[in-house]
């Protein structure tokens, strides 16, 4: 059993009734009226409904009244439950508030013939029937004599507005819907489902210009609170965000595989994207929001203290997650090693801006030895050294 919170409950329950519901589906009309009448009630007790569904149609029963014996809502929770063998769908239901036309609240997951069975064990006796009419006038009478005074009343003040059995012992009542409610919050929370709204033709076009200018960057397009991401980059980016690959649907359009992340978390979303060596592009109201490029995670040609040693970066492979840098302490005689890509990242946010001073026009042109020429040059000096006495003695003094 589980439950969900501050949803839609017609979207909800149509489900239910899609599925489960062969015949006389236009019950549920009527059960949405009842729904909205419970939203809007002033009264506590008449907000929290029983609602089932089977085979051949829907009810909706104020669970209050289900717990007094022989009214109309405990009647017939038992007469389905005791009689008539179905297959029967039941949910508890609690009306918050109404957004134009829909009615939002909480839905609680429940076993129709174990709820029948507490209301036939501990309902309560009833005692008075409060009536009101739709001329504003209201009137207590004792509920054994309710029917006979309701066909009186409505040649007077004509037809009944509501109706309201009132138990023996108002007290006991309110402990057992105080228990029925602490009993179904301790329900867990059901998973949420991803909703996804159409990508209007005219942001697709948008999209696909952006694209175009960007091809090898992930595009991060806003979208209702969201940066979404289609297609190859979706593909990409889901395991990477650990977010699910879903299918944006797009009019006239082949729906396009998507997946995304809430706008207020573009700093650490986008970082997961850029530090696996993408160049990430964040777009929103039609203007470029953040451009990241994978070449400025960690800077080539960069200057930084790792550990102490003064080092400088000389190549970065994101694949294997290896920095290749070399010690330049001596900057004569570079030696080169690695180190992970997480642990240089580190070093680079320890560092902060200054490793961004040179210019990336100076980074990108400047020219840069390999390993195999490096070691060549070190061996060239080593020998010039060793035919010159003097310039050899004196960088055994400088070691």
């Amino acid at each position: 059993m589980r439950k969900k919170m501050d949803v839609d409950i017609y979207e909800e329950l149509s489900k239910l009734v899609d599925t489960h519901v062969k015949h006389y589906k236009e019950d549920f009309d009527l059960d949405q009226r009842l729904i909205m009448q419970a939203a809007k009630s002033e009264l506590p007790e008449d907000r929290t409904l029983i609602w089932f569904c089977r085979e051949c149609g829907t009810h909706c029963l104020r669970e209050s009244q289900a717990f007094v014996r022989d009214t109309r809502e405990h009647t017939t929770l038992r007469f389905y439950a005791e009689q008539s063998g179905e297959d029967i769908t039941a949910r508890i239901i609690v009306p918050k508030s109404v957004k134009g036309k829909k009615v939002m609240g909480d839905v609680y997951e429940v076993n129709f013939r174990d709820l029948a069975f507490k209301v036939a064990q501990d309902s309560i006796s009833p005692a008075m029937t409060r009536m009101a009419f739709s001329d504003g006038f209201e009137q207590e009478v004792p509920f054994h004599k309710s029917l006979r005074q309701a066909e009186v009343l409505v040649q007077e003040h004509g037809k009944i507005t509501s109706l309201h059995v009132i138990p023996v012992d108002k007290e006991a009542l309110a402990d057992l819907l105080e228990q029925q409610k602490h009993r179904r919050e301790r329900l867990p929370e059901a998973a949420s489902e991803e909703k996804l709204r159409s990508l209007p033709v005219a942001d697709y076009r948008r999209y696909e210009a952006i694209k175009k200018d960007h091809p090898d960057a992930l595009v991060c397009f806003a979208q209702h609170d969201y940066f979404e991401l289609y297609g190859d980059d979706a593909k990409k980016a889901a395991p990477l965000l650990s977010t699910k690959l879903l299918d944006k649907k797009i009019r006239g359009q082949t729906p396009l595989p998507v997946t995304g992340f809430k706008q207020e978390l573009w700093v650490a979303a986008s970082k997961k994207l850029w530090k696996a060596g993408h160049d990430v592009l964040l777009v929103k109201d039609g203007e470029v929001f953040k451009d990241l490029k994978a070449a400025d995670f960690i800077p080539v040609g960069a200057e930084l203290h790792i550990d102490g040693i003064l080092s400088r970066v000389e190549k970065v492979n994101f694949q294997a997650g290896r920095v290749e840098l070399a010690n330049i302490e001596q900057r004569d005689h570079p030696i080169p090693y690695s180190e992970s890509l997480d642990y240089v990242r580190s070093c680079v946010e320890d560092a902060g801006l200054a490793i961004y001073e040179e210019p990336r026009k100076q980074r990108k042109e400047a020219s840069r030895s390999s390993v195999r020429d490096k070691l060549k040059t070190v061996r060239k000096e080593a020998a010039a050294q060793t035919r010159s006495p003097v310039k050899a003695k004196g960088k055994e003094r400088e070691l």
